[in-house]
């Protein structure tokens, strides 16, 4: 039984584990990924967790590029749900520069907020909002539904992880710190292409990418992964070749 349970226990596993558990705590969480707690609490001179979860999740793009979309975000989650209703690859074609726009806006709007305030926002983690104990009222909960029910509709509409690609608030957030890791050349992790000749081109790691990259095209001129990778390791733990791998360091662009 225990062999058993360590070879169900796959890397694939334990990621899928933990998107189905960040989305089962999603009406709880929803709060602290929201646009409006953060820009509230920062007009009231306060800094709460709404607020440091974003800071953190802009951390983590500069050390674990877009990681937490593959393996804790609660939309990421979602789609793994509704991906019957449509899994067919997305096809990237242009920016979504609009949703862009929208956001630079949002983080501009925060930014000036804390610059043009008096003072320096204090640390108030029970601030309302958001705050630490943000669910102890019902009105908290009320964005989860329509939210969920936004998520799956994108994935109706767009195909597989349709909502990272068009609709997701975070995901410039996480371009931005990706970015900044990239031109900084500071150390993070990334799918590391070992030798492209050993690829038998049986074409698994294109089809089964969660992202609709086309992995055995950049295998084949050896070029790094586009920032747009959720680190999920699909493409890696389906090469029988061993082309593919994980790696923690500098990962200049090609």
């Amino acid at each position: 039984y225990i062999k058993m349970a360590q070879k169900k226990l796959n890397r694939q596993s334990i990621r899928m584990l933990l998107l189905l558990l960040s989305f089962c705590v999603f009406p709880v969480t929803i709060q602290y990924l929201s646009p409006g707690p953060p820009l509230m609490s920062l007009k009231a001179g306060v800094v709460n967790l709404s607020v440091l979860v974003i800071l953190s999740i802009f951390v983590s793009g500069i050390f674990f590029r877009r990681a937490f979309c593959g393996w804790i975000c609660p939309g990421g989650g979602c789609q793994l749900v509704s991906t019957p209703l449509y899994n067919k690859r997305f096809e990237k074609k242009s920016r979504d520069w609009i949703r862009i726009i929208l956001i630079a806006v949002w983080v501009m709007m925060m930014l000036g907020t804390v610059v043009f305030r008096s003072g320096i926002p204090s640390l108030d983690l029970d601030h309302p909002g958001a705050g630490k104990f943000a669910t102890s009222q019902i009105r908290y909960f009320l964005p989860y539904i329509p939210t969920v029910l936004f998520i799956f509709l994108f994935v109706f509409i767009f195909g597989r992880r349709g909502f990272c690609h068009r609709g997701c608030w975070i995901y410039p957030i996480l371009d931005v710190g990706t970015r900044l890791g990239n031109l900084t050349r500071a150390p993070g992790l990334f799918v590391r292409i070992n030798k492209s000749s050993a690829c038998n081109q049986c074409g698994l790691c294109t089809k089964n990418c969660t992202m609709s990259i086309d992995v055995r095209a950049y295998v084949e001129e050896m070029k790094r992964l586009p920032d747009h990778c959720v680190q999920c390791g699909l493409c890696v733990d389906q090469c029988s070749k061993g082309v593919l791998s994980f790696a923690f360091g500098s990962n200049t662009p090609k």
